[in-house]
């Protein structure tokens, strides 16, 4: 059976059906990738692990859904699995364990919200709805922009996420960046809607006084037809 490209990710070029070594191969340079931005570049975690995830989103948006969810399964399989020398120098705890979080079911608060362990896509939706709350709400109380607001609030992030291991802290900043792009995708959909709104009223507007002027104006000449000719 011929396998088609679909795609090519950190020099790595993928092929459909999607093979398990070769998104072993993407997995090591991904790593390889993000040591370099973060030692060398001296990026954070975070800013490393965004990205990388900019990298990634034109790849999947590439991807059929089956494509995407075989990718996706495989990923999250090899990164597991994954020898810890692959994580070393890129701000991973490898040491830390998360039996305390399986026993509590929570891995403690963020943003006003208690986080769920293992976690769960519709608890950190609910995180980044606090984030982008306490980000507004941080920007009119002490008069700054939005983007320093998310700056403090990324610094919170950054402490929050060091109590996991590195597996719990790619899971977390992966579900936690989708979940963001979800978030601001839903508020320009919902900006456009209303734009769009705005326009089909001021479009109808202006067809009403349009004929409402030359409805005036035939009334007008109807007058004077009747005053002159009569």
């Amino acid at each position: 059976m011929e396998r088609k490209i679909i795609g090519e990710l950190f020099g790595v070029t993928i092929h459909t059906p999607i093979l398990r070594h070769e998104v072993r191969d993407v997995l090591k340079k991904q790593l390889e990738f993000k040591s370099i931005l973060q030692l060398e570049q001296g990026l954070t975690e975070e800013q490393a692990f965004l990205e990388v995830a900019d990298i990634f989103e034109p790849f999947f948006n590439g991807l059929s859904e089956s494509e995407r969810v075989t990718f996706e399964k495989i990923h999250k399989e090899e990164m597991h699995a994954a020898p810890l020398e692959w994580f070393k120098g890129i701000g991973f705890s490898e040491e830390l364990d998360n039996s305390a979080f399986l026993d509590a079911g929570t891995a403690g608060e963020l943003y006003g919200v208690q986080v769920v362990y293992p976690f769960t896509r519709g608890n950190l939706r609910d995180v980044v709805q606090a984030r982008s709350e306490a980000m507004k709400l941080i920007s009119n109380t002490n008069n700054i922009s939005l983007y320093q607001a998310s700056n403090d609030l990324s610094d919170e992030q950054k402490q929050f996420i060091k109590r996991f291991n590195s597996e719990d802290q790619e899971r977390f900043l992966t579900i936690l960046t989708e979940e963001m792009v979800a978030h601001t995708n839903a508020l320009n959909d919902e900006t456009n809607r209303i734009n769009q709104q705005n326009l089909e009223e001021e479009i109808a507007n202006s067809n009403l006084t349009s004929t409402m002027a030359g409805i005036i104006v035939f009334c007008c000449l109807m007058f004077l037809f009747f005053v002159v000719f009569r």
